[in-house]
């Protein structure tokens, strides 16, 4: 039970990753309270709701920094409020900032064999 209730919360999560989702909207889509749903997430996922939706939207920022979109625009595209709100996240999570990311991208392009 406590299983498909906090995979409820993280299938809203990815489908709203984009915007801010507060702490009542999980409560409503799963019916527990926010300590329960908080408890059980880390459980079940080992992180919290919020960490998980900050990961996700960096995943998908590292995914439009690496298809060559501008900064600024993934930043806006992804969720966070400005390109530094982005930069910040991004090197805590990765140890580097998007453009340093970006910069490594360039200089090292994906080798074709690679996935065959």
């Amino acid at each position: 039970m406590a299983w498909r209730r906090a995979r409820l919360a993280r299938e809203y999560l990815e489908a709203h990753a984009t915007r801010t989702v507060r702490s009542g909207e999980l409560e409503a889509v799963t019916g527990l309270d926010r300590f329960a749903l908080a408890r059980h997430f880390r459980a079940a996922f080992a992180t919290s709701p919020h960490r998980y939706l900050l990961m996700r939207r960096l995943q998908r920022a590292r995914a439009m920094i690496g298809s060559g979109d501008g900064l600024a625009e993934v930043a806006a595209a992804t969720g966070f409020a400005d390109q530094s709100h982005l930069n910040r996240h991004f090197k805590k999570a990765y140890g580097m900032t998007p453009g340093q990311w970006a910069g490594l991208r360039r200089d090292f392009p994906p080798d074709p064999s690679v996935g065959q």
